[in-house]
């Protein structure tokens, strides 16, 4: 215990900070500083940026638990449409639209990726456009593929590419006849042995014309599950009642979230927050379409009487809401005057803070926020523009790492 814990104390940093300074596999690194985790370290985030002209991006590193957080970085520079993901002590950087590849890397290597793949199946032609994991376990987690018509059964642990593939989730029944090619899968999340993967179905002119679908898969047998066992012919989902989702998130005590944008321009018809019922699939709605003339783009809960929402009035005329889910539309309310600003992420962090990302130009980065109190804590400066966060486990026990 005494060796073990010696390395956690001086040699982990150490290693960081050499790791930091080598050529990120797969990408080059403009690196503006070496993170050095210490044994106070439990969480890092891995924030997702871009220029905002659209031309690079790059992921930046930042320790929770600080009493000023900084980020580190950039890592892995290169084209701008990414996101992230994170399970364990590894985060995984999500090349998205004609990229087509994932970056498995660890946070004991931030600068090198453990494994780079593809994302397309052996002579695809187009985009596969990746916009998820969603982890069953270290060895199994589904690739969310918005370009295509099956999500990947994929193996994390895979030492090699070949390994990494294991199967696929067919979704083509879901496909409409004015269509855009695909099913347009844009978020999944599991329930207990469920997986839901949402399903925006566009038309062929991108717009939100056809009904959204959950469809919900058993992540033992990854056989989809008819929802509607008492109809015949159609689809075996969940038809939901607003239109565009993009973001899924299960809260305890509500059920499963789905944020749909609508339209993407005014009126934004079809926008509304629904909450799927993940034992009975029924249906409802947090916020209706017809209760808001904005757009929800975002969503996170921290409880069923606690939530924040980005409301999007326009291009760069967003607003950082918190509302009572419980009572609905008529508790929103603006937190920090954060009104009209150009806000593109919101998360909520291991630790319970509400981490927003601020896209204004002349002063991008992350504002991190007391749940409590819905005050502002600290503010995390970017180099580029802050799109999208998740968080890394460190394996550090920070309990016993304070163990004299």
């Amino acid at each position: 215990m005494k060796t073990e814990l010696h390395f956690r104390r001086f040699a982990l940093p150490f290693v960081l900070a050499l790791s930091a300074t080598l050529t990120a596999c797969g990408g080059s690194s403009s690196n503006s500083g070496n993170i050095e985790i210490d044994e106070n370290t439990k969480y890092v985030a891995a924030i997702a940026t871009a220029s905002s002209d659209y031309l690079s991006g790059e992921v930046e590193l930042a320790e929770l638990g600080k009493d000023d957080i900084k980020a580190s970085g950039g890592y892995f520079s290169g084209p701008s449409d990414i996101t992230v993901n994170a399970y364990g002590e590894n985060y995984y950087l999500i090349g998205k639209f004609f990229i087509d590849t994932i970056k498995k890397v660890n946070i004991k290597d931030p600068a090198i990726a453990t494994w780079d793949y593809s994302t397309l199946a052996q002579g695809a032609t187009g985009s596969s456009n990746p916009y998820q994991l969603v982890f069953v376990n270290e060895q199994k987690a589904y690739l969310i593929r918005y370009g295509a018509s099956t999500a990947w059964i994929v193996n994390p642990s895979a030492a090699n590419e070949s390994e990494f593939y294991t199967g696929e989730l067919d979704l083509s029944a879901y496909i409409p006849q004015n269509t855009t090619g695909a099913p347009n899968m844009s978020s999944g999340v599991i329930v207990g042995n469920k997986l839901f993967i949402t399903l925006e179905r566009l038309g062929s002119d991108y717009q939100p014309t056809n009904t959204a679908y959950v469809a919900v898969f058993d992540t033992v047998t990854d056989t989809e599950i008819n929802t509607r066992p008492g109809t015949t012919g159609g689809l075996k989902g969940i038809p939901l009642q607003g239109r565009n989702p993009t973001r899924t998130q299960h809260v305890d005590g509500l059920g499963l979230v789905v944020v749909n944008r609508g339209e993407f321009g005014a009126p934004f018809g079809g926008t509304s927050l629904d909450v799927v019922d993940p034992d009975t699939f029924t249906v409802g709605s947090m916020i209706a379409d017809e209760e808001i003339a904005t757009q929800i783009n975002n969503a996170v809960f921290v409880s069923p009487t606690q939530g924040y929402i980005l409301n999007y009035a326009g291009w760069q005329n967003t607003t950082l809401q918190r509302f009572d889910p419980s009572v609905g539309i008529s508790s929103l309310e603006t937190v920090a005057n954060l009104t009209g600003g150009d806000f593109r992420t919101l998360d909520l962090s291991p630790e319970g803070t509400l981490w927003l990302g601020d896209a204004n130009t002349s002063a991008q980065g992350v504002r991190i926020f007391d749940t409590t109190t819905d005050q502002q804590i600290d503010f995390v400066e970017t180099q580029l523009l802050p799109i999208a966060v998740a968080f890394i486990e460190t394996g550090i026990d920070t309990e016993v790492a304070a163990t004299p």
